[in-house]
């Protein structure tokens, strides 16, 4: 089983390294952390694996502070739910963010099959300008 999928700690790990490093370790971590036909869907909208490193990639570049904190986690056979919340600097932005996760996991390595994630963000101290509605 994956370290990165069986324990809060470990999910917590996985976020952190998900938006922090080089943008060209990107493929590195999803590789790490999902299956090569695993889909993510954020905020009703599914991107392919290849899109998903790609977004991963434009993420970092443009990330300077991440801290994420995974304060919900069960994992119960092959399924996952979280929830997260934390800070992103953002271009220099401070924003703040939470995020609701569910995914499912192949058992045999640990990796994800697909996550289906519900987030909104906004500034720091303010009400959330996206992923609302």
């Amino acid at each position: 089983m994956s370290e990165y999928t069986s324990t809060l700690e470990g999910f917590q790990r996985a976020m952190e390294w998900s938006l922090t490093g080089p943008p060209e370790e990107a493929l590195r971590y999803a590789d790490a952390t999902s299956l090569p036909t695993f889909y993510h869907v954020m905020n009703g909208k599914r991107s392919s694996f290849d899109e998903y490193v790609k977004g991963i990639e434009e993420w970092r570049a443009k990330i300077s502070e991440y801290k994420p904190v995974v304060d919900e986690f069960l994992r119960d056979g092959n399924r996952l739910a979280a929830h997260m919340t934390g800070t992103i600097k953002v271009d220099g932005v401070d924003t703040t963010f939470e995020s609701f996760m569910f995914a499912r996991v192949e058992e045999k390595s640990g990796k994800l099959e697909w996550i289906v994630e519900r987030s909104i963000w906004g500034p720091v101290g303010g009400a959330p300008e996206h992923g609302v509605n």
